[in-house]
């Protein structure tokens, strides 16, 4: 006789894969600090869209860029990522996020602390799996293999 057991269900908090906790050094006067933020419209948080370009010199320095040890290491890595937290204080809306900026812009830090959520980016053929489970309601390959990112369904 065979007997299996099944694991029992269970949730998460916190429903990414990669938390990263950073240093964001304060080089510039921008109001964000060089973020491009936008928010996720399926999960109502708040991301980073993109970065504001260095620009020449020491003067056009961008805060956002001092994350990583190159402008396109930070690029290419946290481009995408959720904003968690900034200094400590849970960030879910672009409005929070706002206003936590302007609050160290008030309190002129040297430089704050962000928790970034890295999501992995979907492929081709996962997009195609999803529009097909959209349309068809069929099971994609990839939720048997236990692979589903959360933006996939955007």
């Amino acid at each position: 006789m065979l007997t299996v057991t099944i694991p029992p269900f269970t949730t998460s908090k916190h429903p990414f894969f990669h938390e990263d906790d950073v240093t964001v050094k304060v080089v510039c006067k921008s109001d964000m600090y060089g973020f491009e933020l936008s928010e996720d419209e399926c999960i109502k948080r708040v991301y980073i869209l993109g970065f504001k370009k260095n620009g020449k010199g020491t003067k056009g320095r961008q805060s956002c860029n001092t994350i990583c040890y190159k402008e396109r290491a930070t690029r290419r890595k946290y481009r995408g990522a959720y904003i968690m937290a900034i200094d400590d204080e849970e960030i879910v809306t672009l409005d929070q996020a706002k206003e936590k900026f302007a609050e160290l812009q008030g309190k002129k830090v040297d430089l704050f602390t962000m928790i970034l959520a890295r999501e992995p980016k979907p492929s081709k053929s996962m997009m195609q799996s999803v529009y097909k489970y959209i349309k068809y309601k069929t099971l994609p390959s990839s939720v048997q293999q236990g692979y589903w990112p959360i933006r996939s369904l955007v």
